[in-house]
């Protein structure tokens, strides 16, 4: 079982943190931190950039929490190590999805945030080939090419489920299928490549 930590004020806490993880640990000071497999850390300011970038160099999972999104914050906390960034009061669901993406290798970044990173890569980078190989979108079925188009516009799993009328379920399963066929390892991942595609 996956141990999760959560490090903030006790101030500043959500109630959802223990709905998605009822075993999750939570603390208000940087300490404990050797039996946590996963660690969920509020960041106000550049000492807790600075904490969490020592924490990711212990190889433990670091995903940053924020009151306030920003794009500037979630630059500075992946550049510090995070693997996910999110909103501290996100609903039970997503924090499960966060965890999921995370230790499955991928990076979370919330939709908007998602958007306004791919908008601005198309506009500073020219799309390459994943792997070194051109990316053959051809071999998507036709559900796995609009699931994967939805994906990289920022939508989530719930939004592209009532959009194509499925079920959560199936998307997970037609991404899962996306992803190793292009050989991605996250919906960014997937976000950079599809622009690209459409853009050229």
């Amino acid at each position: 079982m996956t141990r999760h930590l959560f490090i903030a004020p006790a101030e500043i806490q959500s109630p959802r943190w223990k709905q998605a993880f009822p075993e999750a640990q939570l603390i208000h000071e940087y300490a404990h931190l050797s039996q946590a497999d996963c660690v969920w850390l509020l960041v106000c300011d550049d000492r807790d950039l600075a904490w969490l970038e020592s924490v990711a160099a212990s190889n433990k999972k670091v995903i940053a929490l924020t009151a306030i999104e920003t794009s500037e914050q979630a630059r500075k906390a992946l550049e510090a190590g995070a693997t996910g960034y999110v909103h501290y009061l996100a609903a039970a669901s997503v924090l499960e999805q966060v965890a999921q993406v995370v230790f499955a290798g991928g990076i979370w970044l919330g939709a908007d945030l998602m958007r306004q990173l791919v908008l601005a890569t198309n506009r500073s980078l020219v799309a390459k080939p994943v792997n070194g190989t051109a990316v053959d979108l051809s071999q998507l079925t036709s559900r796995e090419l609009a699931v994967a188009q939805l994906v990289a516009a920022g939508k989530s799993t719930k939004e592209v489920a009532c959009e194509l009328d499925i079920t959560e379920r199936t998307v997970k399963a037609h991404l899962g299928s996306t992803f190793e066929k292009l050989k991605v390892r996250d919906r960014l991942h997937l976000a950079l490549i599809i622009s690209g595609k459409s853009g050229s």
